[in-house]
């Protein structure tokens, strides 16, 4: 079930409706695989039939290129521009939606994240798995702090109408009554913080028995302000080619397991491994594999491996810690600083809101620092910070104050845009 209070949004509701159904039809077999894709400005009709009245997001396609087995099909540009199609396979969203289940708990989930990305098809692909209740915000809109506490009361009195549900165990179902059943959502750290600003925001996450956060880094301080509140947040780790989610505050969901090369590249293992990339086998054949990590676990089943374009670390007690991107140094005048650290630094600052740090092509260091940030933050406190915490070098030289920094419609940062207009400035 999924429903929005006044007409202009049952066109948007009835569209979340048909995806759920056709979602549901891929994983039992007895439907093809779903594309979900951004449309078009202007679009009215989708391919397949599927009606999307002016202002729908989104267009439902069903691709005759999908390995057999595929249920849904993630096409993505990430912010560097590589665009891909990650298909995802029937049993790999249905091990993602248990694996998930077994952590945090069934429950009923609010969908407030574009359907196009994989957090938000997996918010789909959970509730059909688990029976459960599916409610959503007007995705067609801005998002704002009214909208989200307003969708959270329409999912608390629709959970209350539906029958209790077997599966609400583990740390959701543990909370979970007739009256009060377990509520779930998932949002990104900007979504976060805006809602943490406001006491009406901080009311509604409270409803909440898991508030997932992934998509990104979650600031230190914005974290620190959940835990303070008592919002249940979930920090969570993974992409469209493990099917989400797939690593919980660290610790691998059952059934994952974790792999740091002697780079620090980070690797994911599971059932929960997509197939991998329509079109691409030379990406694929980069990034996927399957086989058994350990050779001496000789009757082990082989495991289907993700390679990441992450670094990490993993700390004692398997926890596992992310440090930044292959491709996040910035090589400036020859020395080498990581953009990750740098913003880390910048991101401790409470006077700053957000930012963005990128590399920026420089005529006579080859590259320079760039900063987009939001906040109260003057350059040179962030100089000072970043001064002391990293490096001199590694002070942004080209910086950008603005009220919001550029962002995808998934709300992750832009770095596309930030490199564009801070290259603007040199």
């Amino acid at each position: 079930m999924s429903v929005l209070p006044d007409d202009a949004g049952h066109a948007f509701a009835d569209a979340v409706a048909d995806v759920r159904a056709r979602l549901a039809a891929a994983l039992d077999g007895t439907g093809p695989a779903v594309e979900i894709v951004e449309a078009p400005a202007g679009s009215i009709t989708g391919t397949a039939g599927t009606s999307t009245e002016a202002g729908i997001p989104f267009v439902v396609e069903h691709p005759e290129d999908a390995p057999e087995g595929t249920a849904a099909v993630i096409r993505t540009s990430g912010s560097t521009g590589m665009p891909k199609r990650t298909a995802l396979g029937a049993e790999a969203l249905k091990a993602s939606a248990a694996a998930t289940s077994q952590r945090i708990g069934s429950g009923h989930w609010l969908l407030a994240l574009p359907l196009h990305y994989v957090a938000g098809l997996a918010v789909v692909s959970r509730a059909v798995l688990a029976g459960t209740a599916l409610v959503t915000m007007d995705l067609r809109s801005r998002f704002t702090v009214e909208a989200f506490a307003e969708a959270t009361e329409r999912l608390a009195q629709t959970a209350r109408s539906q029958p209790a549900h077997p599966q609400a165990t583990g740390s959701a179902g543990a909370n979970a009554s007739s009256s009060h059943p377990p509520l779930l959502t998932s949002l990104v750290p900007t979504q976060l913080r805006r809602l943490l600003e406001s006491p009406q925001g901080v009311e509604a996450l409270k409803r909440y028995t898991a508030v997932l956060v992934g998509g990104g880094a979650t600031p230190p301080a914005t974290l620190q302000r959940a835990r303070e509140l008592g919002v249940p947040v979930v920090l969570t780790y993974g992409s469209a080619e493990t099917c989400g989610g797939c690593v919980y505050d660290g610790k691998p969901l059952p059934g994952v397991s974790i792999s740091i090369d002697s780079a620090g590249r980070v690797s994911l293992g599971g059932p929960q491994v997509a197939t991998g990339y329509i079109g691409d086998p030379e990406r694929t054949e980069q990034h996927f594999a399957t086989y058994s990590p350990d050779p001496r676990l000789k009757h082990a089943q082989p495991m289907r491996w993700y390679a990441t374009d992450d670094l990490g670390t993993l700390l004692p007690g398997g926890t596992l810690q992310i440090r930044g991107r292959v491709d996040d140094v910035i090589n400036t005048g020859g020395v080498k600083v990581s953009a990750a650290r740098i913003l880390a630094a910048i991101e401790s600052m409470p006077s700053v809101r957000e930012a963005i740090v990128v590399p920026v092509p420089h005529p006579e260091w080859g590259q320079t620092v760039g900063l987009i940030y939001s906040g109260d933050a003057t350059e040179d406190e962030i100089a000072t910070v970043v001064r002391r915490q990293v490096s001199a070098v590694a002070v942004p030289r080209v910086v950008i104050q603005t009220d919001a920094v550029p962002r995808l419609s998934n709300h992750k940062p832009d770095r596309q845009t930030a490199v564009s207009r801070l290259s603007a400035l040199v």
